[in-house]
C-alpha cells in the first residue's frame, strides 16, 4: 500500500474516531506511516499466535492526530476503536488495542495507549503491568524515535504472558459468570417467590366460603366487637380499628370528643366522662356493644394520661401520650381474635415475619449488585437483581399473609352481609333512628350502635349523606330539630361534655360546618388523630447523588 495509506486504497484516513472498517485477517493498521513492512510483518505474526493460543484479540493502530496531546484523550481513542470494531470476544472482552496518535508525520513525539478489555485486564495483564511494560521498556525507546522497537519489545511482554493457562483461567470465570446471570440468578427468583407463595397458598390464603349479595341481616356473635370487626375487614390493624373502639367507647359514655380546628388538620380532645349514666341509650349501647381486652386497655391508659387534667379533659397535645400505648392495643385486639379462633395467629405476627423475610432478601439483594459492580460481574449483578426483585414480591404477599379461619371466613362473608344491610337500608333512610327501625334488628337498638358499626365496615360517607338528609328535613320544617338522632359525643373544644346521644335541638356548638351539615368524615377524620405519635425535634434533609462508571477495561501509557 502506499505510504500511511489503507490496503489497496490511497492516503491514510482522517484520524478517528470514528475508524475506517477492519480489513478480514489484518491486524496492523500503519496509518502514520512510522513502522517498517518488517516490523508490521513481526507483529501480525506474533498477534496471530496469540490468538491461537488464547483466543484474545489484539490489533495495532497507528495514526496521525496532534490534537491527541494527553494519556486521557488517547485513552479515549483507544476506547472508541475497541468498541468500533469489537476487539475481544464477545462475553469474554480479552480485547487489547496498542494505539499510537502521532503528533506529526514520521515524527518521534505522540501519545501511546495499551487499552484493555475487562477480560483481559483480569487474566492477562493488569493496568498496572502494562504501565510498567510503557514505563520502563517503551519509554526509553520511544524517546530515541525508536517507534519500531517499543511497539517490539511491547508486543514480546505481551505475547510471554499470553499463555493458554490464562485463556482457561478466563474461560472459566466467564462461563461461571454466565451461569451465576442466566441460571442461579431466575433460579433464586422463582425459589423466593416460589416460597412466598407456597406459603401463602397453605398458610395465608384465606378458607373459601361463598357468600350471596341476597343475604342481608347477619347478626355478629356477642364477641365480636366494632373494633374486632374492622380488623376481620381489613385483615390486619390499622388506624381504622382505633378510630372504631374510641367510638365505640364514645357511645357507651364512657368519653366524648371536642373538635380543636387546626391550620392544616384538625385534631380532637377527649373528655372522660362517668361511667354511671342511667341515660336509656347509652344502657342500651352497653348491653349490645360490649368491650373486649383492647377496648378496656385503650379505656384504662387514657384515664391514666387524663387523670391529671382538670375535669380528666385532654387536648390534643396530651394526647400524644397515648401514641405510645397503640402497638399495645393492636396486640391486644389482634391476640383477641386469634383466640376467638378466627385467625390462624395474630395477623401482625404474619407480616412481621414475611416482611423480614422480605427485607432480608432486599438487604442480601443490594449486597450482591454492589458485589456485582464492584468485581465487576454480570452474572453476581444479575443475581443481586432477582434477589432484590424477589424480595418486592415477598414484601408484598407479606400484606396477605394474614389467614383467616373457616369461622373467621363466615364471619367476614356475614360482615359482608351486614354491610350490604346497612348500606341498602341508609341508601333511603333520611335519619339514623329510621336506619335502625327499618333494618329491624334486635340487636341493633339505637342510632350510635348503627353508626359504629357503619364506621368499623366502612360506611362513613353513607352516615354523612344520611345526617344531611336529617339536616335537610329540620331545615324544611318536616320534622322537629330534636326529633332526629346526631353524634352529640362530638362537640366544639367550648361545648359541654355530653353524656349520651340526641337530636340537633342539643347538639353542642361547632358540630356543624360552614354549610350546616355534621361533616361525619370530618370527624372521623378528626377522631383519627387520637393515637399520633409526637414529632421528632429538629429536621433534616437529604437527597441522591449522581455519579459514572467506566466501561470495565483499563489504559494504559503516555506521552512520548
Amino acid at each position: 500500500p502506499p505510504p500511511g495509506g489503507f490496503p489497496g486504497s490511497g492516503p491514510a484516513p482522517a484520524a478517528g474516531p470514528p475508524y475506517p472498517d477492519p480489513v478480514d485477517g489484518q491486524v496492523v493498521y500503519d496509518f502514520a506511516d512510522v513502522l517498517a513492512p518488517a516490523t508490521e510483518a513481526v507483529a501480525t505474526s506474533t498477534i496471530a499466535g496469540i490468538e491461537e493460543r488464547t483466543g484474545a484479540e489484539l490489533v495495532v493502530y497507528t495514526q496521525v492526530k496532534p490534537e491527541s496531546d494527553s494519556p486521557a484523550e488517547a485513552e479515549q481513542d483507544a476506547i472508541a476503536l475497541m468498541d468500533q470494531w469489537g476487539v475481544g470476544r464477545a462475553g469474554f472482552d480479552d480485547g487489547l488495542v496498542i494505539l499510537f496518535d502521532m503528533a506529526e508525520p514520521d515524527g518521534c513525539h505522540g501519545q501511546v495507549q495499551l487499552y484493555a478489555g475487562p477480560g483481559y485486564r483480569a487474566t492477562f495483564l493488569a493496568n498496572e503491568e502494562r504501565q510498567a511494560i510503557f514505563e520502563t521498556e517503551m519509554l526509553p525507546l520511544l524517546r530515541d524515535c525508536d517507534i519500531q522497537g517499543a511497539l517490539q519489545v511491547a508486543l514480546e511482554r505481551v505475547d510471554a504472558n499470553a499463555t493458554p493457562e490464562h485463556a482457561v483461567t478466563l474461560e472459566r470465570g466467564r462461563q461461571i459468570d454466565a451461569v451465576i446471570g442466566l441460571l442461579v440468578a431466575p433460579l433464586a427468583f422463582l425459589l423466593l417467590v416460589a416460597w412466598a407463595g407456597r406459603s401463602w397458598l397453605r398458610y395465608g390464603k384465606d378458607p373459601i366460603y361463598l357468600d350471596d349479595p341476597s343475604i342481608h341481616m347477619p347478626a355478629p356473635p356477642a364477641e365480636l366487637t366494632p373494633a374486632a370487626g374492622a380488623l376481620l375487614v381489613d385483615g390486619r390493624s390499622s388506624r381504622r380499628t382505633l378510630t372504631t373502639a374510641m367510638l365505640h367507647l364514645a357511645s357507651r359514655g364512657e368519653l366524648a370528643f371536642r373538635r380543636h380546628d387546626e391550620l392544616l388538620r384538625d385534631k380532637v380532645g377527649v373528655q372522660l366522662l362517668a361511667a354511671d349514666s342511667d341515660d336509656p341509650q347509652l344502657i342500651r349501647n352497653r348491653r349490645k356493644l360490649p368491650t373486649t381486652e383492647a377496648e378496656e386497655y385503650a379505656l384504662v391508659r387514657l384515664r391514666a394520661i387524663g387523670g391529671s387534667g382538670p375535669g380528666g379533659y385532654m387536648d390534643p397535645d396530651d394526647l400524644l401520650q397515648f401514641g405510645k400505648f397503640v402497638d399495645k392495643f393492636d396486640d391486644r385486639l389482634e391476640a383477641h381474635v386469634a383466640r376467638q379462633g378466627w385467625f390462624r395467629e395474630m395477623p401482625g405476627k404474619s407480616v412481621e415475619r414475611w416482611s423480614y423475610r422480605g427485607g432480608v432478601a432486599l438487604v442480601a439483594g443490594f449486597v450482591l449488585g454492589v458485589l456485582g459492580v464492584t468485581l465487576p460481574s454480570s452474572g453476581v449483578l444479575l443475581l443481586g437483581v432477582a434477589v432484590g426483585a424477589a424480595s418486592v414480591v415477598m414484601l408484598i404477599l407479606a400484606r396477605v399473609m394474614p389467614a383467616r379461619t373457616m369461622p373467621g371466613a363466615m364471619l367476614f362473608a356475614m360482615l359482608a352481609a351486614y354491610k350490604r344491610t346497612l348500606h341498602k337500608t341508609m341508601a333511603g333512610a333520611r335519619s339514623m333512628d329510621q336506619v335502625v327501625t327499618e333494618t329491624r334488628l334486635p340487636w341493633l337498638e339505637t342510632p350510635d350502635q348503627a353508626a359504629v358499626w357503619s364506621v368499623a365496615l366502612g360506611l362513613k360517607d353513607d352516615v354523612q349523606r344520611v345526617l344531611e338528609r336529617s339536616v335537610e328535613d329540620v331545615r324544611e320544617g318536616r320534622v322537629a330539630p330534636g326529633a332526629v338522632w346526631a353524634p352529640v359525643w362530638y362537640g366544639s373544644g367550648g361545648g359541654s361534655s355530653p353524656g349520651g346521644s340526641g337530636g340537633f335541638g342539643g347538639l353542642a356548638p361547632g358540630l356543624m360546618s360552614a354549610s350546616g351539615v355534621p361533616d361525619f368524615g370530618g370527624m372521623m377524620s378528626a377522631i383519627g388523630t387520637i393515637g399520633d405519635s409526637p414529632s421528632p425535634s429538629g429536621s433534616g434533609s437529604g437527597g441522591f447523588s449522581g455519579g459514572s462508571s467506566g466501561g470495565g477495561g483499563g489504559g494504559s501509557g503516555g506521552g512520548f
